[in-house]
């Protein structure tokens, strides 16, 4: 495909999404008429989704709305030691304006989204929240978004005897017994551990991080467990005619079929997995309040900012990225959106339409764009 030179489909695209952005600004409209009729109110949902949640449950609630408080105050302590002392470097102080930035959108997506009786939380739905409890830190791993990274941190931390966290194998990384997880806390201990520990999560582009997935889980030979329980389901029901070595191997799954079997609910159902599930389902971001929100984008200053707010720098690095081979997802992405067409990617679009908006994310860019 020749840059600059907009296909039929990617023009069509086009058209359809600048429709959705006039949507997507009035839906922002719209969301911050509705936050503010809620404050003037004296209603704040996550409020009040703490009343009516059950007794056992309630603490994941209080959590979030506790730990906003707090972090608010936190903010204006360490502003004034900032300027009394003139500790605080401007890069710091740039930092927390984009963390203090980036909650407010946040918040006022879910104050609007959230719907009008909040199912409760239960603790088997914290399995993505990572516990160090020497360091008092959270981390809940998105993946597809530095996962293996931030997993080699945390063994690390665990771990003082090795020596750097990128002598840990990928393999390694994944493996759960090294890592504990909030779910295997008792209520009282995760109460606990949500109001005092410093919290923090990752993410990406909605659309970019579907398409790492993709790559990674679909096109790589070494991936036969993804080929064998995804991409055989995926070829018997989208492909038509498909040959006995597909069925059987599923290594061969395009990026369009994939596309289709995320959109059909009946193919995949009511439970995603976690390499293309929704950053609510993962983290529950209107729930509990994070500390530090970061993206995969910023990954540079995102990275040292944890490292310092988490008080480790001193004792951890994040391991370097390697040198760049091959074109980037992000570069790979009008490609691929191209070739699924106009009507998928818009429905694409849609099914993310709560991470775009949650996180801040622009609509995706289309060929010709960039």
């Amino acid at each position: 495909m020749q840059a600059g030179v907009l296909s039929h489909a990617s023009r069509q695209v086009f058209t359809t999404m600048r429709a959705s952005r006039i949507f997507l600004s009035a839906t922002v409209v719209v969301s911050v008429v509705l936050l503010s009729v809620a404050y003037l109110d004296g209603w704040f949902r996550v409020s009040s989704a703490v009343t009516r949640a059950p007794a056992r449950t309630r603490f994941l609630f209080s959590a979030g709305l506790e730990g906003r408080t707090a972090d608010r105050t936190q903010d204006t302590q360490v502003g004034t030691a900032a300027r009394s002392v003139g500790s605080r470097t401007q890069e710091d102080h740039n930092a927390e304006k984009i963390q203090r930035d980036r909650k407010v959108v946040l918040e006022r997506v879910c104050n609007v989204s959230l719907p009008g009786s909040v199912p409760p939380l239960y603790a088997r739905q914290l399995g993505h929240i990572i516990v160090d409890d020497k360091h008092k830190i959270l981390y809940c791993f998105v993946p597809k978004v530095a996962c293996t990274n931030w997993k080699r941190i945390m063994i690390k931390l665990r771990h003082p005897e090795i020596e750097k966290p990128q002598d840990i194998s990928p393999q390694d990384a994944h493996v759960t017994y090294f890592l504990p997880s909030l779910k295997l806390y008792s209520q009282e201990e995760i109460q606990y551990r949500l109001d005092n520990y410093f919290k923090f999560m990752f993410v990406r582009d909605p659309l970019e991080r579907l398409l790492s997935a993709y790559i990674n889980k679909f096109t790589m030979p070494y991936n036969l467990k993804f080929h064998r329980l995804y991409g055989t389901k995926i070829i018997s029901r989208f492909r038509e005619n498909p040959s006995k070595d597909s069925l059987q191997k599923g290594d061969d799954v395009t990026f369009t079929e994939f596309v289709q079997y995320l959109l059909d609910p009946m193919a995949h159902g009511p439970q995603l997995n976690e390499h293309w599930d929704h950053y609510a389902n993962l983290c529950h971001p209107c729930r509990i309040h994070y500390d530090v929100i970061g993206k995969y984008e910023t990954l540079d200053q995102d990275v040292d900012h944890v490292l310092q707010r988490a008080g480790v720098a001193n004792i951890v690095q994040f391991p370097p990225k390697p040198k760049k081979s091959q074109i980037s997802t992000s570069q790979l992405l009008d490609e691929y959106l191209d070739e699924i067409g106009p009507k998928e990617v818009f429905r694409l679009h849609n099914m993310y339409i709560l991470d775009y908006l949650m996180f801040n994310y622009s609509l995706p860019n289309f060929p010709g764009e960039r």
